[in-house]
């Protein structure tokens, strides 16, 4: 009973207030009629949905047809002192050994920027002819992928605080156990050693190579283990704030450049390329200007 009286007031209040807007003045239901909500009213608009499509890095750049008259090089990104940018200009050991090596086979050598995970896929692909940055020679068998003699010989040493060279002198394994904190490249030879070889110390990997400088030199690491290049061009450029290498290497690897197998021709002018300057001095003086610690 008592919700059926509670419906029809419900129902006659809606029937008096329809009654007294018909009875309004034509101007005042005008005014309801037109009246619009301003902006300040309007709840907020959802923003549109943002589509980042990150477009994929281009296998080749710039795509280049083969030819007999040039040599298309593949690298990746900014190694120093291999291969790396300067004031917009190619520029490092391998630019120079290529340009040579151009010269020497008759070729116009153009560089083909490549992603780095993605290289050998590139020159498997047939959209680069040769990868130069600091490659570690590794022997496969019946593999599409192979390398030049070597025209370096590396591998992987410290840079150290000059102060503390007395302490880390005497070897690497001699720091077994020490505590010491080691930086090293995430994913790289250096790690792998470290990780599998010494035992009771801290790796710290990074990124960049210039970030595990910094951190050497605030202190962050006692040493960085890197590849013998790297190390020796990175000591001279901060040779003033006080790090030296130690040139004993850690482990040793040998440098080539990569090729595909089936290139027998570009195999043979390249190997003959690297015994002639070895033999007549020109591949020695190159490294040592680049590379003056080596």
């Amino acid at each position: 009973m008592l919700n059926y009286l509670t419906n029809r007031s419900l129902m006659l209040l809606g029937l008096l207030f329809y009654c007294s807007i018909s009875s309004c003045s034509p101007d005042f239901r005008d005014y309801l009629a037109t009246t619009k909500i301003t902006d300040e009213q309007m709840p907020p608009e959802p923003a549109p949905a943002l589509n980042h499509v990150i477009q994929p890095e281009p296998l080749a750049d710039p795509e280049i047809a083969p030819s007999a008259t040039v040599l298309r090089v593949g690298y990746s990104h900014d190694v120093p002192p291999y291969i790396y940018k300067k004031d917009k200009k190619i520029q490092g050991i391998e630019e120079d050994l290529a340009q040579q090596f151009g010269k020497f086979s008759g070729k116009e050598v153009l560089f083909v920027k490549v992603p780095e995970k993605r290289a050998t896929e590139a020159l498997e692909k047939g959209l680069i002819d040769i990868i130069l940055p600091g490659r570690k020679i590794i022997k496969r068998n019946n593999a599409p992928i192979t390398f030049s003699d070597p025209y370096l010989r590396a591998g992987q040493i410290l840079l150290v605080r000059s102060q503390d060279i007395a302490i880390f002198s005497n070897g690497i394994y001699s720091l077994d156990g020490s505590g010491f904190t080691f930086g090293v490249i995430k994913a790289s030879s250096g790690e792998q050693f470290m990780t599998k070889s010494i035992r009771n110390v801290k790796i710290i990997p990074f990124e960049t190579v210039d970030a595990a400088i910094v951190a050497l030199k605030t202190k962050h690491i006692d040493l960085f283990l890197h590849d013998a290049p790297t190390i020796c061009h990175f000591a001279v450029l901060n040779k003033a704030a006080g790090l030296t290498p130690i040139l004993n290497l850690v482990t040793e690897e040998y440098i080539g450049w990569e090729m595909r197998t089936t290139d027998t021709e570009l195999q043979h002018q390249t190997n003959l390329f690297i015994q002639q300057s070895k033999a007549d001095g020109r591949l020695q003086k190159t490294i040592k200007q680049w590379l003056p610690n080596l």
